[in-house]
């Protein structure tokens, strides 16, 4: 067994496959819902691994354990569910990066486990740390039950968890959005049109969002219009606020509940507000130490960190009690029908998940809170 400080030099030759499989899977024609789960569990099986687990959600998962009484990270990426047909997510290999709908968002993190998973194995590495590797399935409808499945059969054997995210390297995802849905029900005749008497709905909807802007601090916060239905006699508006903080999310609600009001008497309308959802910031702090200590291995790595958000599935598992972030690996963008990821830099970044992995101690994880929202504001 070899040290994964004697091993590392060898990662690089994984390249090719990795970058291969990325592709392949990329393009798989998904004509049915377990042709991703196979293509994964068939190249596990290609490993010859002994140990490969498939639970009753569809998750497939493999464990790298060194002492049975110790408890394991958890690095997971997901399965997503995949709606575009194989003609537009057609991968195009350009000078010095690859690009191709989904191929950054689904494909690259899929095939940067398989990488990971490969390496250790062929290789014959010797972690500090037992490690779960997780293929967490959301190709269904209910895409929370896989990982509560999870959770519930190895929650207790858990350190912390780290989500592989295909972009961007740096990235080191710790706190969720919070979130709060409003229904606003503009009643009038012809509410969409302006008439003489009163502005029209989206002109209402536009001075709200403005005056939004103007009077709360909207960094880290995004107002959107998720909906907008014109009946006979309303028209109904579903509008999402999401924040980094609870406190700036309920300031900024305060603002639109004021302005709501505001615009009614001013101009004799009658408008009815009312809060649908709201879902809290789950967190982990960003003294905790296992941030702390991951910046200080993208330090060692010349990877500059940047606090981003997490998704959801990182949020529930630090609503279960285990601290969770998320990581980023390559270079690149997501965009408007299409995504890119750079060559250059991909190594590193599964690089520095094993660095993650091997090197992040847990002795103080019992003393941090986790899933509290601070009083008052952060410090870099």
């Amino acid at each position: 067994m070899l040290r994964l400080e004697d091993a590392l030099w060898k990662l690089e030759k994984y390249e090719d496959e990795l970058l291969s499989n990325t592709i392949l899977y990329n393009q798989l024609p998904l004509k049915n819902f377990d042709e991703q789960k196979n293509f994964i569990i068939n190249r596990l099986k290609e490993m010859n691994l002994t140990n490969i687990k498939e639970d009753d959600e569809g998750n497939v998962y493999v464990s790298f354990v060194n002492d049975d009484a110790s408890p394991a990270a958890l690095v997971f990426t997901t399965i997503d569910e995949i709606q575009d047909p194989l003609v537009e997510r057609f991968a195009r290999v350009l000078k010095g990066k690859i690009e191709g709908l989904k191929i950054v968002s689904s494909s690259l993190k899929v095939a940067a486990l398989l990488t990971l998973i490969k390496f250790l194995h062929s290789e014959k590495v010797d972690l500090r740390k037992n490690v779960f590797f997780l293929f967490l399935n959301q190709a269904r409808k209910n895409k929370f039950l896989s990982l509560g499945e999870f959770l519930q059969e190895n929650m207790k054997s858990l350190d912390y968890a780290i989500k592989v995210n295909g972009i961007n390297l740096g990235d080191l995802g710790h706190r969720s959005l919070g979130k709060y849905v409003y229904k606003l029900k503009f009643y009038s005749r012809d509410s969409i049109h302006k008439t003489s008497k009163s502005p029209s709905t989206l002109e209402i909807l536009y001075r709200i969002t403005s005056n939004l802007k103007e009077n709360a601090d909207m960094e880290g916060t995004s107002i959107s219009i998720l909906k907008l239905d014109k009946f006979e006699y309303n028209t109904e508006v579903i509008l999402e606020i999401k924040s980094e903080g609870d406190q700036d999310l309920e300031t900024i609600s305060e603002n639109l509940r004021s302005t709501v009001t505001e615009l009614a008497e001013r101009y004799n309308l009658k408008i009815k507000l009312n809060l649908l959802s709201y879902i809290p910031t789950t967190f982990i702090p960003k003294d905790h130490p296992l941030i702390e200590q991951i910046r200080e291995i993208q330090n060692n790595l010349n990877i500059k960190t940047k606090l981003v958000p997490l998704d959801k599935d990182e949020a529930l598992i630090i609503k279960s009690g285990i601290p969770a972030v998320s990581l980023g690996i390559a270079k690149g963008e997501i965009l408007d029908g299409s995504e890119y990821f750079e060559r250059d830099g991909v190594m590193k970044g599964l690089n520095q998940i094993l660095m993650v992995v091997d090197n992040v101690t847990t002795e103080n994880f019992a003393e941090e809170e986790i899933g509290q929202d601070i009083i008052g504001e952060e410090k870099d």
